[in-house]
């Protein structure tokens, strides 16, 4: 899969995402009007934490972070195609940390480090944005 297609599927897992988080929201507003209404609650949070993991990160996001300390290739490629597309989804700000610092801390090759080092900026430039929003 090549970076283009990596980008493609990470944007639509997140629209997933968003649409079954949407989903629990929706139906937990109806949960206790009666039995059938709190089932369909406990669906759409049941498929949404079944759903969730492979769906957040490509190839799964349970030992992603250790993967790419590994230098796993494919998974080094899909952390700098999910830091590139920035998704947005449920606790996606709190990966996107996380994928960041450990990429920081991988085994680059010169083109990955030069990668690392424009989404680096941006990041930088992204914060003393948003500061400047909330002072």
């Amino acid at each position: 899969m090549n970076q283009i297609q990596i980008k493609k599927l990470i944007e639509e897992h997140a629209e997933t995402i968003r649409k079954l988080h949407a989903r629990i929201h929706e139906t937990f507003i109806y949960k206790e009007r009666n039995q059938e209404k709190r089932e369909e609650w406990q669906r759409a949070c049941e498929e949404f934490h079944n759903r969730y993991p492979q769906l957040a990160f490509i190839g799964g996001y349970e030992g992603a972070q250790e993967r790419i300390l590994a230098g796993d290739p494919y998974t080094i490629e899909v952390a700098f195609c999910f830091l590139e597309c920035r998704p947005y989804f449920f606790r996606s700000g709190y990966m996107y940390k996380d994928i960041y610092r450990k990429l920081k801390r991988a085994p680059l090759n010169e083109a990955q480090s030069e990668r690392l080092a424009t989404i680096v900026s941006l990041y930088s430039a992204w914060r003393a944005s948003r500061s400047k929003r909330h002072a």
